[in-house]
């Protein structure tokens, strides 16, 4: 039997759902282990610590509704818990249309973001998108988002990466206007937009299982081939050389028999398996930042 769902852990948990890493201190050993053996968030050994982030949101709903019958958004859930009078929670209940509490969204939308300026077009009006450092943009009404239809997409899938986009923007095509996208915070809004325009989708993800099976389920299963994942020239040499052997072993289990779908990400799949390792995207920061301080 599972101990309750605390407050406290509640509120870890959507730290990672918001697109945050937490650590196994904060979190407790059992979930920790839980949401590892399900494939739901892997782990990063930084020396002693040990920190979680968050792969498949999908199953961690799944997970949660099974396991701690939480059956409503845990954002949701946790304003119900912190409801400390009868009348506080009517008053919730009264909100949200029902004793049930019907799914509500505060927000809708995205984060998006640009290294050179890109023309786009939002309800129905022409705005420049121009690069602001220190900050990015969210797209609430998508319905009514546009941009040039030679544009790329890329999706970020790290935090991290995402705010640290002129750095990479080497990565990508010059030829072309780029829009750089986030699918954080956790919802659809991103893939039923990308269904809605007719612009290549380049995913850019941690090279590892885990990775490569967000990319197969949340966005080549519904874009088909107009969705790529991204494959840097020298991947190899990084899963090789600095790949992470426990990445790999942490998410063996729950995918070692992947339906690869999208038959151009096979050769990286094999190349995983070969070397028994996977490498996140982080790297591509972190060792322009090592260079940069020697």
């Amino acid at each position: 039997m599972k101990q309750p769902l605390t407050l406290a852990k509640a509120r870890k948990v959507l730290k990672l759902i918001n697109g945050e890493s937490i650590t196994e201190r904060q979190l407790g050993h059992d979930l920790t282990n839980d949401l590892i053996k399900e494939g739901i968030a892997v782990s990063r050994s930084y020396g002693s610590i040990v920190r979680l982030t968050l792969v498949a949101p999908n199953a961690l709903n799944v997970f949660l509704s099974q396991h701690y019958d939480v059956q409503i958004p845990l954002e949701e859930w946790i304003a119900v818990k912190e409801c400390d009078s009868p009348l506080s929670r009517a008053d919730y209940v009264d909100a949200v249309g029902d004793s049930k509490f019907k799914r509500v969204r505060s927000f809708t939308g995205f984060p998006i973001n640009c290294v050179e300026p890109v023309e786009i077009s939002l309800q129905d009006q022409s705005v420049t998108l121009t690069p602001m450092p220190g900050a990015s943009f969210f797209i609430e009404d998508y319905t009514r988002f546009r941009i040039p239809v030679d544009a790329l997409v890329v999706g970020i899938e790290n935090g991290e990466n995402f705010q640290r986009l002129r750095e990479q923007r080497y990565l990508f095509p010059r030829d072309c206007p780029v829009v750089f996208v986030s699918r954080y915070p956790q919802s659809n809004d991103l893939r039923t937009w990308l269904q809605q325009i007719p612009n290549r989708y380049l995913h850019f993800g941690d090279f590892d299982l885990a990775g490569i099976s967000i990319y197969l389920t949340e966005f080549y299963a519904s874009l088909s081939n107009r969705a790529e994942f991204f494959i840097p020239a020298d991947i190899e040499a990084r899963i090789r050389d600095k790949g992470n052997r426990s990445l790999y072993q942490n998410q063996y289990l729950r995918y070692e028999k992947m339906d690869v779908a999208d038959e151009r990400v096979k050769p990286l799949v094999e190349m995983i398996h070969r070397y028994r390792r996977g490498y996140e995207q982080e790297g591509y920061i972190h060792e322009l930042a090592n260079d940069c301080c020697l």
